[in-house]
């Protein structure tokens, strides 16, 4: 029976998994804490987890949605990124005061908003932001299991539950305020209900489409993930086209149901139209210059691209989104102007940078200088990487030949490539597509263990 809450009636896992998979977890969180205690601990803040922690104070403070570093650190915000202040000219933006309030949409809400619920709780300081996202990392352990469960049975989700509550590059980000925390959680989860999709459920849509519009709100390129799971909706011949059709639109209507406020206020906020985030024309903008097209950082950013920030024709500043538009302009025109160097090597080198195929330890060089990564244990992450990306593969194979579903877990790998070719090739831009890879070689290793009993307990001779 579906019960009093039929929206939330998943089959339940046994007691023993159930405990079991808990007791991973528990561990995963024990080596998260002992991560941000003893090591992330004190390292300073840079990029996005910057601005995701002092946006989610300036929340806390009744500030809304408010750009942080201008509002922070006024002129000198220009300055933040810059070894050289010699490099930035004088302009309205340098002589913004502190204090200046504009509104912001760098990126989608979701992660600011639970960063800035602790904040309201009094949890405001860097470490205290940590440890949350420590434990939201802890979520993604419990999902990734319950994902590997559906794919393989409870033996594959305790393996892939164990194998994501150890893999160095899911706990590096738990550690580092970074959204990919809450990204593993809903991305295990979206797939979760996507796999039961084909069964036709109402319920199984509705939550479907919460999902994807949370995940949309956390990462803005997730929304690519609806059209490979509505796929087999839309060729489920058993189905008149009318009734595939209204299905499709459910879930879609849904989605922009959880997505219509933020989009609403930023229709209404912004001089140029924003949807999800202002952040595609600075990224734009620092990964389309002669730096990230020649050089040792070819398919990789450079934050020196973006300057000057732009200013108005009269010299007044510009709000977020005319800037991103002035950004995204002047990246496109770069790209325009070096096609053949763009298709040749760039974006070539942008997907090597994203599977580790090109040099993997001077990316992880540098993301120790752009995100305060610790280059040993990345390291570690590397090898463990490398060690479950040809399980994934196997995995892959296997489910194929049992004739199971695999659109929903290939699409992350697939959507994951696609971004990085678009913009930039980096460690960080892969974890939507390791939450796949975790549970696929979770199915390898469970095949292998099978086998391996079954050697040892067939006689010979």
């Amino acid at each position: 029976m579906a019960g009093p809450f039929p929206l939330l009636s998943m089959p339940v896992p046994r007691a023993p998994f159930t405990r079991r998979l808990c007791l991973i977890a528990l561990a995963g969180l024990v080596l998260r804490l002992l991560y941000v205690l003893f090591i992330a601990r004190g390292t300073p803040l840079t990029g996005d987890a910057r601005y995701y922690h002092e946006a989610a104070n300036l929340i806390a403070d009744g500030l809304g949605f408010t750009e942080p570093y201008r509002y922070l650190h006024g002129g000198a915000q220009e300055y933040l990124f810059v070894d050289d202040p010699s490099l930035i000219a004088a302009t309205a933006n340098t002589a913004l005061p502190v204090g200046h309030i504009e509104p912001t949409a760098g990126h989608p809400p979701l992660w600011v908003l639970i960063l800035g619920f602790s904040s309201l709780l009094g949890v405001t300081g860097v470490l205290g932001h940590q440890l949350v996202s420590a434990c939201v990392g802890v979520a993604g352990i419990v999902l990734v299991g319950l994902l590997g469960r559906e794919v393989g049975g409870e033996r594959t989700g305790l393996m892939a539950g164990g194998f994501a509550a150890g893999y160095a590059f899911l706990w590096l980000n738990d550690g580092s305020i970074m959204s990919e925390s809450l990204v593993v959680a809903l991305v295990a989860a979206s797939t979760l209900v996507a796999l039961r999709l084909h069964e036709g459920r109402p319920r199984s849509m509705i939550l479907f489409g919460v999902l994807a519009g949370l995940a949309a709100l956390t990462r803005a390129e997730l929304l690519l993930f609806i059209p490979f799971a509505l796929l087999p909706l839309l060729l489920d011949r058993s189905r008149t086209p009318s009734e595939r059709l209204r299905r499709v639109a459910a879930v879609g209507l849904v989605a922009l149901l959880v997505m219509s406020p933020w989009l609403v206020r930023n229709l209404s906020r912004f001089e140029e139209p924003v949807f999800l985030s202002n952040g595609s024309g600075v990224l734009l903008a620092q990964t389309n210059c002669d730096a990230t097209y020649f050089g040792d950082k070819v398919g990789y950013w450079e934050h020196l691209c973006v300057l000057p920030q732009p200013i108005g024709d009269d010299g007044a500043t510009l709000d977020e989104s005319e800037r991103d538009a002035v950004w995204r302009q002047r990246g496109l025109d770069y790209a325009a102007a070096h096609k053949g160097r763009l298709i040749t090597h760039v974006v070539p080198r942008r997907v090597a940078r994203l599977w580790a195929l090109n040099d993997p330890v001077d990316q992880l060089r540098a993301d120790v200088l752009v995100e305060g990564r610790p280059f040993r244990a990345s390291v570690v992450g590397l090898v463990q990487y490398a060690m479950l990306m040809p399980a994934a593969i196997a995995g892959a194979f296997l489910l194929r030949r049992r004739r199971r579903p695999l659109l929903p877990l290939l699409a992350w790998p697939a959507i994951a490539t696609f971004v990085a070719a678009f913009t930039m090739g980096t460690t960080r831009y892969r974890v939507s597509a390791e939450a796949a890879i975790v549970v696929l070689a979770a199915v390898a290793a469970d095949a292998l263990l099978v086998r391996w009993r079954d050697r040892r307990t067939t006689p010979t001779g």
